[in-house]
């Protein structure tokens, strides 16, 4: 599992501070808190593009549909599910974030047990020359 610099060094200090400001999302921010100090990190142009890193455009489907729709993962300030931004602290933000195209990813929310498949990233920030940290606005 690879994670850019930049998203690390904007992420775990927001984790850092979860418990102040979102303390009823602690199992996705201990979630995404695993999945930084186990990642490899690499600096922003050693970042395969099949890879999601934050701000991505990720196209997903659940694996019991046909039916796929885009979401962004975002910062949880931007997060807007009417326009399919999705948080990295929700159940389903954890899931996809570090997760990679072709993968079949679980994830449990307050409706049950979901299963979804990354399709494809349209964009990812760190493929197209995007390497300065954007904002977090915690």
């Amino acid at each position: 599992m690879l994670v850019s610099i930049v998203d690390f060094n904007q992420i775990m200090p927001l984790v850092n501070a979860s418990g102040i400001n979102y303390s009823s999302r602690h199992g996705s921010i201990q979630g995404v808190r695993k999945k930084l100090l186990a990642a490899q990190i690499v600096q922003p142009h050693e970042l395969p593009p099949d890879v999601v890193s934050m701000n991505s455009v990720v196209t997903l489907r659940p694996v019991d549909a046909t039916v796929a729709c885009s979401i962004q993962l975002v910062y949880p300030t931007f997060e807007n599910v009417r326009e399919n931004r999705i948080s990295i602290f929700s159940a389903l933000g954890v899931t996809l974030f570090l997760g990679k195209i072709g993968e079949e990813l679980s994830y449990t929310n307050w409706q049950g047990t979901h299963r979804v498949q990354i399709l494809d990233i349209p964009f990812q920030p760190e493929a197209n020359g995007n390497y300065v940290p954007m904002k977090s606005y915690e």
